[in-house]
């Protein structure tokens, strides 16, 4: 490889050893490279497909996702965690003192994804008492799924936010009940058809829903807690 400005020959390496300059990429790393590039655009465009149809049929679509959709599950999973400590950050970025953004930001960040992923082992849990064969990748991506419209909603409240909106926290409390009651049933009428076990959906709910409240008021509490520390300590 000779360099374009010196004509001094390289042995490789991204710049010439004589003059600095920057040497030209071999065919194999731009083929690769594009190759990457194309892989990650077609992939985002996929997950763009499928949130779209679930936005339009929320049940119908999200009741034949199973493990092929996997990657689609984790990305909504992660940005339902990331927004509502999102929001707060924001919110108390806008303050007379800085936000600590490991008190206010991260931590309840990871507090939410475990909340999430506690949701998805109970009602994980709740199939394999029933009897159901599913797998915990194929309930895992559905799960996911189930959460797209929620997660819409939350991008919705925090939109408002941004327009300085009474109306977000409103929205906000909408997308995050709704995603905690909603969820369930919905998830575990979608493996009705495989039941073989005697455990009722009634049941399964019921309980799901008494962990999900002592584990969410847990939650708000250490965060509220955290907030307040934070504020006048």
């Amino acid at each position: 490889m000779f360099c374009p400005q010196c004509g001094h020959q390289a042995d490789g390496g991204k710049f010439c050893e004589k003059c600095g300059s920057p040497l030209p990429r071999q065919a194999g790393e731009n083929q690769g490279a594009q190759a990457g590039a194309e892989a990650a655009k077609q992939a985002a465009k996929q997950f763009g497909s499928f949130v779209l149809a679930v936005l339009k049929r929320p049940y119908q679509e999200c009741k034949t996702t199973g493990g092929e959709q996997l990657i689609s599950g984790i990305i909504t999973m992660v940005l339902f965690s990331l927004l509502t400590p999102l929001m707060f950050y924001i919110l108390f970025s806008e303050g007379p003192g800085s936000a600590s953004f490991t008190e206010i930001f991260l931590k309840p960040t990871i507090y939410f994804a475990l909340f999430i992923f506690g949701l998805h082992a109970l009602i994980f849990f709740s199939l394999k008492i029933a009897g159901n064969q599913v797998s915990f990748k194929d309930s895992f991506s559905r799960f996911g799924a189930f959460l797209i419209p929620f997660t819409a909603i939350l991008i919705l409240a925090l939109l408002l936010f941004l327009l300085h909106t009474d109306l977000c926290f409103t929205v906000l409390a909408i997308g995050l009940i709704g995603a905690f009651f909603a969820i369930p049933p919905a998830m575990l009428s979608s493996y009705q058809h495989s039941y073989k076990g005697k455990a009722d959906i009634i049941y399964s709910t019921t309980v799901i829903y008494l962990i999900t409240c002592v584990a969410f008021r847990f939650i708000i509490e250490h965060y509220i807690k955290e907030i307040f520390r934070y504020i006048f300590f």
